[in-house]
Formats: structure tokens, sequence, C-alpha cells
């Protein structure tokens, strides 16, 4: 497993700077990736090139685990390998996706915080004098139902 992989970035040029990797240290970027992810308070950047890389590599192996011995000790050794990378890969992007969920919830309710509360149904802008008697005067049931 000699095989070296390019992994693209951009510079603070703007220009494109190609990083060549080998499979261990793809891997080490990717647990990198995986705690900075696990431990970080907010959304990260996303690490795409790496993901994509990585799953080109689990392919490779799975290609090379076809063609070898199947009673090999190294093939049951290599397997738990690609099962481990696969599970901090799948691990990572969990990690990633719960952290946007989590970005996307605050949001939401920062939104629903800045709403104006009123005090009572004549506070409210744009409120119809007539239509809020009329809900005054409304059974208790069909208050739930209006609008005011």
């Amino acid at each position: 497993m000699t095989e070296v992989l390019d992994l693209h970035g951009q510079d603070s040029d703007g220009g494109s700077e190609e990083m060549v990797l080998t499979p261990a240290e793809l891997i080490e970027k990717l647990e990198q990736a995986w705690m900075n992810e696990k431990f970080a308070p907010e959304l990260l950047e996303s690490k795409a090139e790496i993901v994509e890389c990585v799953m080109e590599q689990l392919e490779h192996m799975e290609e090379n685990l076809r063609r070898a011995k199947k009673g090999d000790l190294k093939v049951s050794i290599h397997r738990m390998e690609m099962e481990r990378i696969r599970y901090v890969l799948s691990s990572y992007l969990r990690y990633g996706a719960r952290a946007l969920n989590t970005q996307q919830i605050k949001k939401k309710k920062k939104k629903k915080a800045n709403l104006p509360h009123w005090e009572s149904l004549e506070d409210m802008p744009f409120i119809n004098p007539i239509s809020c008697k009329m809900v005054r005067g409304a059974p208790a049931h069909s208050k739930s139902f209006s609008l005011c």
C-alpha cells in the first residue's frame, strides 16, 4: 500500500495547492477531523475532500481483499481495519449532521425569541377591534380556533 493520494486545497492567494498524502496520513487526517467535529461546540467547515479520498481508498481496499486468499490472517485484519475506518467516517459524518441540525434549531429559537410579545389583543398591530370583541364573546371552545 504505497499508493499516494492527491488532496486539493486552496491557499491564501486563491490558487490551488496540491497535498500528496499516503493512505496512513489520509486516515490520520480523517481521525483528526472526526475528533475536532466530535468535540467542537459549533459547526466546523466540512472536509469533503478527505471524505471522498477515504471512500475511494476503502473501495480500493475492498478490491484488493476480493483478490486475496480467503483463509489468510492478513485478510481478516485488513477487514477489521476497513470496518474501523468506516466507523470513523460514518461517525464523522453523523457528528457533522448533528452539529448542522443543532445550528438550525438555534437559529429557529433565536428567530422566535426576536418576535414581539403583546400583553393583550389591543396591543397587537393590525387587529380589528370588532373581531376581538367577537372573540371575547365567543364560547370558550371556539376561542382556541380564532386568530386573535
